[in-house]
């Protein structure tokens, strides 16, 4: 019966599931050392896997670029400090696998405080299964002098007595025997000479195949403004008063190569006596025509002036048919024609290749944050246009040096803000802090238009000379020029409203109360200092424009 009772037992434990090994049985890694510090790293990895996982992953250190699976291009997501190969498209059940993993690593030489260098290499970097066996080779420049030190998450005090390790010339050759825990990292680091690396051993920026694309179309609007925009630098011509037959609402356009500012215009034809701005308790703004308008206005004014106006005596500012006046005034380009040479080129060319750097930007940030190639590819058309349209508003921000419009530098800072913070949790905050003055300096580059007759440098020389004697007069000066003529403020106003330069200028008077403005009324009772009435000359034009932001959406809501 005991014999029964033993066989029945020993049937019993053979029936029973035995426990399948996952991980990686054997492990070869083979580094090659470059003498500009660079390694090319091949891993073949034998991994068997009793059951499959959601979401399988080998990690490899941060600065990994390159990679490849199986000779393919792998699918890499950036988390914490590594890089993570998704294997779910190979090991797609339970098994044994074969794999080689490539990459490449752009400076693996570090310096430390006594200017000793190292070269430190990650063998493993924390897989989620146990390594069996492990084999390395690494082969230097030149003969290894030194043995290496050993650093391991799990044997930091024993790791190099688990180990073979010989010394061939110019390669060290390791064997570990012994099972290493999953989530093992283990790091080499070896002294080697400067005569082994003999080029600078600052760190390095790596050059991957987006980072030269990148390159490469920045180096494209660089031929473009070189070729076809480039021109003489501008230079300011001193000026006490407006350029002679130019509103405020064309400085942009004689400046910048804007459209037409309608409000802007306004504003000039009230200081010239051709309307009459009053601004209501309603919150409207009022445009009284004063008189006609002819020929002593050019062809464009006097245009705009009769389909503002036509037969009418009145006009609602803050109504729908002014906004579409300013909409489609916008369009129009007064005078641009002959401010530029026939052989200048588009500065949209300009700042649209130098916006698709930020496309490109936007793609590689896509590839740092995707986990799969589905998802890879949805990331990357959204990250890709929001590049585009970042890299846009920031070459906006310098308009914002000469132009009323101040969320140009409000859009343009926020978007290299959250464009810098989208790029840290993934380590490309680097490319963000080169792409972003690269786009605001575009944005200059494109700012004046493209290469500009002797006219053209002129007529920007004298707007740049308006806007400088205002910005930089002295209060004195100022007030010597009211004395001459009560009406200077007013009559420049508009001018230092159009190259946003108006809080400034109109704070030089102080407390100093200014007469009646013949053409914008206050409803206030008493006269009002210049920074007041600057505030009261803002919140109408706001209120003038206020309709024109709101008509796109009022015809998509079908209002």
């Amino acid at each position: 019966m005991r014999r029964i009772g033993i066989l029945l037992i020993l049937l019993l434990l053979l029936t029973l599931p035995v426990s399948a090994f996952s991980g990686i049985s054997s492990a070869l890694s083979d580094t090659q050392v470059s003498s500009d510090g660079s390694c090319q790293i091949t891993l073949t990895l034998q991994l068997t896997m009793d059951s499959i996982t959601p979401s399988l992953v080998f990690p490899l250190p941060e600065g990994a670029s390159d990679i490849t699976l199986n000779g393919s291009a792998a699918s890499v997501a950036h988390s914490g400090n590594v890089r993570n190969v998704d294997l779910s498209g190979v090991v797609s059940a339970p098994g044994s696998y074969s794999l080689t993993v490539r990459y490449r690593l752009s400076d693996a030489i570090v310096r430390d405080e006594e200017e000793q260098l190292f070269l430190v290499l990650e063998l493993l970097s924390g897989f989620e299964y146990p390594v069996d066996s492990l084999e390395f080779t690494v082969k230097l420049p030149g003969e290894v002098a030194q043995d290496p030190a050993f650093s391991s998450t799990y044997y930091p005090e024993t790791i190099e007595t688990m180990m073979t390790l010989t010394h061939e010339d110019t390669a060290i050759r390791g064997q570990i025997h012994q099972r290493l825990q999953d989530h093992e990292k283990l790091v080499m680091t070896l002294p080697v000479s400067q005569q082994m690396f003999p080029q600078p051993m600052a760190k390095r920026w790596s050059m991957d195949t987006v980072d030269l694309v990148m390159l490469g179309i920045a180096t494209l609007a660089l031929i473009y403004w070189l070729i076809f925009l480039r021109c003489k630098p501008m230079r300011k011509l001193r000026r006490t008063t407006a350029p002679d037959g130019i509103t405020a609402g064309e400085i942009g356009c004689r400046l910048t190569a804007q459209g037409a500012d309608l409000t802007l215009m306004v504003l000039s034809w009230a200081q010239m006596g051709y309307v009459l701005i009053q601004p209501d308790d309603d919150g409207r703004v009022l445009l009284h025509k004063r008189m006609d308008m002819g020929n002593e206005r050019d062809d464009f004014e006097l245009k705009w002036f009769r389909r503002l106006f036509g037969k009418r005596n009145l006009v609602d500012g803050t109504g729908y048919f002014y906004a579409r006046q300013c909409r489609n005034a916008a369009k129009s380009h007064p005078g641009v024609r002959g401010l530029f040479l026939r052989s200048s080129g588009n500065p949209g060319v300009l700042r649209v290749l130098a916006a698709a750097v930020g496309a490109v930007s936007g793609v590689s940030l896509a590839a740092a944050y995707a986990s799969s190639s589905g998802w890879s590819v949805v990331l990357s058309l959204l990250l890709g246009v929001c590049g585009f349209v970042a890299a846009w508003l920031v070459q906006s921000v310098g308009r914002s040096f000469h132009s009323r419009h101040q969320r140009h530098l409000v859009l343009g800072l926020a978007a290299a803000a959250v464009w810098l913070l989208l790029s840290i949790p993934v380590g490309e905050w680097g490319i963000a802090l080169i792409l972003v003055p690269f786009e605001f300096a575009a944005g200059l580059a494109a700012l004046y238009g493209g290469r500009r007759s002797e006219t053209g440098r002129i007529n920007a020389g004298e707007i740049l000379g308006l806007r400088d004697y205002l910005k930089t007069m002295s209060a004195e000066e100022l007030k010597r020029n009211l004395s001459i003529n009560p009406q200077y403020y007013y009559d420049v106003a508009p001018y230092a409203l159009a190259l946003g330069i108006d809080r400034g200028f109109a704070r030089k008077l102080g407390k100093t109360r200014l007469p009646e403005c013949p053409y914008l009324t206050s409803g206030m009772d008493g006269h009002l200092t210049a920074p007041e009435w600057n505030q009261l000359l803002r919140d109408t034009v706001h209120a003038l424009d206020a309709m024109q932001l709101r008509l796109p959406i009022d015809r998509l809501l079908g209002r």
